[in-house]
Order: structure tokens, then C-alpha cells, then sequence
């Protein structure tokens, strides 16, 4: 006969988030697709005790659609998906504190009709970034990659950047 019960030193973090996993279950097993009401997901304990895990990896790794912004000691990184245009169709501006992306094409056929598309995107550089030495990369795939080093000297004015291609896509198969 044991002095201490096996189950004392359980992780009871785990039994709640079970309870609640199991409950959010059991609700939504009784609710149909036809219903208007939909119950509202159960916060895990771990959620709610421990927020800052999910900060610090949305700080270090910021993805929003179909675009990635890093940032580290070294660079400020965005990553944009753009393989609907050509190559020719982009155009990465920068000026004193923004990097501008711009995509367009004039309406073309395709499988389903007539598309025409268009964006926009402007990226704010945080301090300490040179925008004097942006530099955006095209990959083969159609993965657009701008990336401005740490600041060296100041930035100049608003200037149109090259961008450079390569016949390689970003995403190696493994």
C-alpha cells in the first residue's frame, strides 16, 4: 500500500484542458448545421495562464495572408507571395520610412473569363533599418523577397529599386 497517491503528482493543467476540450466537443455535437446559435470555443488553461507564448511568436514571426515580415538584429525581411503577376508587373518603391509594393495587370483571359488585378502594399521600416539599401529579390516561383539591412547611414529620399531575379524557387522541395 503506497503513502502517496499516483495520481498527486498528475499535471492537472492537463485534466482542465481536457474537461474543456471534451465540453467544447460535447456542445458542438449538439448544435446542427442548420442552427444559427454556435457555442463559443472553451480557452484552454494554458491559453489564458500563459498568453505570452503566443506574443513572442507572432513578434518574431508576423504572417498575414500571404505575406511574412521578420525582423532580427541583422534585417527587416517581407515576404510576398506575387506569382499571378509577371515580373514585370511588380514594382517595390521606397521613400523616407515606407517600402511600397505594387502589383498590376490589365484584364487578361483565363480559364474562367476575364480577371484583372491589383494591390498595394505599403510596409512601414521601423528605426534602425537602412532604406537606402532595400533590396527585393524575385524568385522563379513567384515569391517576392524585400529585405533592408541595419541602418549604416541615412536614408535618401523616395526612389524606384530594381529587382532582382532568380531562375530558383524560394521553397526548396524536399
Amino acid at each position: 500500500m503506497a503513502l502517496v497517491s499516483r495520481d498527486l503528482f498528475r499535471n492537472w493543467w492537463e485534466d482542465m484542458d481536457r474537461y474543456h476540450r471534451e465540453l467544447d466537443e460535447h456542445l458542438k455535437r449538439l448544435t446542427t448545421r442548420d442552427d444559427l446559435w454556435q457555442p463559443p470555443p472553451m480557452p484552454s488553461f494554458s491559453e489564458f495562464f500563459r498568453p505570452w507564448k503566443n506574443m513572442i511568436d507572432q513578434l518574431e514571426h508576423e504572417v498575414d495572408g500571404s505575406t511574412i515580415v521578420e525582423r532580427d538584429q541583422d534585417k527587416f525581411q517581407v515576404i510576398v507571395d506575387v506569382q499571378q503577376f509577371a515580373p514585370e508587373e511588380i514594382t517595390v518603391r521606397t521613400d523616407d520610412k515606407c517600402i511600397t509594393v505594387e502589383g498590376k495587370h490589365e484584364e487578361k483571359k483565363d480559364q474562367h473569363g476575364y480577371v484583372s488585378r491589383h494591390f498595394v502594399r505599403r510596409y512601414v521600416l521601423p528605426q534602425g533599418y537602412d532604406m537606402g539599401h532595400v533590396k527585393p529579390s524575385l524568385s522563379s516561383d513567384g515569391v517576392l523577397t524585400i529585405t533592408a539591412p541595419k541602418l549604416a547611414l541615412p536614408a535618401p529620399g523616395e526612389r524606384i529599386v530594381p529587382i532582382e531575379r532568380s531562375n530558383a524557387p524560394a521553397i526548396k522541395a524536399a
